[in-house]
């Protein structure tokens, strides 16, 4: 087990020696943390006059949630709400520039714009209360059409109205949008470790090829068996490691912006269509298992492609266009047949897309309905164990 690890550690050593290596990974984090500030650059303006920058607006926008933060999204809630957003004058040009918006209805704005998902501002304007009763009413008719609409099994649409009908009301207000980034850069953590992973795995077998030194390994005493193995572990290693670096980096600077707000409201918040009865807090972790599992999947696609190829340059070409070229394509669940989506979404860059892996498109499995957070890891692991399987494969016959 020993000789095992040395081989492990000197393929680590041939991939982190190099400057290069390096100098990705610093560029790598350099571009999620610039991106992730841009919309913080610059001011708001109204009516082309300076008001405050984006980061002072920010401040106040969390200074605001927290006033609210924790409350039910109750008819108490939302009838403020609609009280404060019903005193901006009607003929106002620009209600945002009024005193009744800056002083009375700005604090409610998260919650007014919840309740305007159903509601046109002139209804809102109705001296009316149970407001939280008429949303939550009209978001169940408006569900049970959603998914109605959807082409798939009868046994796919019970269980989303099943799971839908499980969702804790009255909602718990939080400010939701650092939760909001979040979810927006899980996309954008697995789009940066499969593409490094690409270009610092796919020399481990095609390299050795194209060097001409895989003749002098095949006399190794340590066999080809083993000298497979470390590789596989090494790429194993590498996709865990960039993961852990690029996670950790993204939770950190959302934190930093955006603050930690607690993760108990749920998934609706962010989109109300969704239908799985989810916190924001179990969403996340849930969608990074979710990424992991693409990374894990596209590494096995690498290493096969790696071994099977005699050059690292088509590796790094296939694994570009394999992430690049599913994430341009998207299907609407109401109007087309489900299955070509849910096939779409087993590809690697599918997993990691924050709609892909909540919207209501789950899998049946004869009767058997599966939520794609559940699904999608699974699958990968399915899929990369004899990916990996065949890869050692290729290595031991390009070696005979």
């Amino acid at each position: 087990m020993r000789t095992f690890w040395t081989l492990v550690g000197y393929e680590y050593r041939k991939i982190f020696r190099r400057r290069a290596t390096w100098a990705a990974l610093a560029l790598g984090l350099v571009f999620l943390v610039v991106t992730s500030q841009i919309s913080l650059f610059g001011g708001y303006y109204l009516d082309g006059e300076f008001v405050e920058t984006n980061r002072q607006r920010l401040s106040a926008d969390r200074a605001f949630a927290a006033a609210l933060s924790g409350r039910p999204l109750d008819d108490a809630l939302f009838d403020t709400a609609a009280a404060a957003f019903a005193a901006i004058p009607a003929d106002a040009p620009l209600y945002q520039a009024t005193e009744e918006y800056n002083e009375i209805a700005r604090p409610y704005e998260p919650v007014w714009e919840t309740l305007g998902f159903f509601f046109s501002s002139e209804e809102l304007r109705a001296e009316t209360t149970g407001w939280g009763q008429a949303f939550y009413s009209q978001r169940k008719t408006w569900m049970a059409e959603r998914i109605g609409a959807i082409q798939a099994s009868e046994a796919t649409r019970a269980a989303l109205l099943r799971w839908d009908s499980q969702v804790t009301q009255p909602w718990t207000y939080r400010f939701t949008q650092g939760w909001s980034g979040f979810f927006t850069y899980l996309e954008m953590i697995g789009f940066l470790v499969m593409f490094l992973s690409a270009v610092l795995l796919a020399p481990l077998f095609a390299g050795e090829y194209a060097r001409g030194t895989d003749p002098l390994l095949r006399t190794c005493r340590h066999g080809v068996g083993k000298l497979g193995a470390a590789k596989l572990a090494t790429g194993l290693g590498v996709t865990l490691g960039l993961y852990a670096l690029f996670g950790t980096a993204t939770a950190a600077v959302m934190a930093l912006t955006y603050g930690v707000e607690a993760g108990d409201a749920p998934l609706q918040l962010l989109q109300i269509g969704f239908a799985y009865p989810l916190t924001l807090g179990q969403a996340a972790a849930w969608g990074l298992v979710c990424v992991l599992g693409g990374c894990l999947l596209m590494t096995a696609l690498l290493l096969l492609a790696s071994a099977a190829l005699r050059s690292a340059f088509p590796v790094v070409v296939g694994a570009t266009v394999l992430l690049l070229v599913p994430m341009m394509f998207d299907l609407d669940p109401t109007s087309a047949p489900l299955w070509p989506l849910l096939a779409l979404n087993l590809l690697p860059s599918r997993m990691m897309k924050f709609e892909n892996i909540f919207c209501p498109a789950p899998y049946d499995f004869f009767g058997t309905v599966l939520s794609q957070y559940i699904v999608f890891p699974a699958a990968a692991i399915l899929f990369s164990l004899p990916l990996a399987a065949l890869a050692m494969r290729a290595y031991r016959r390009h070696q005979g």
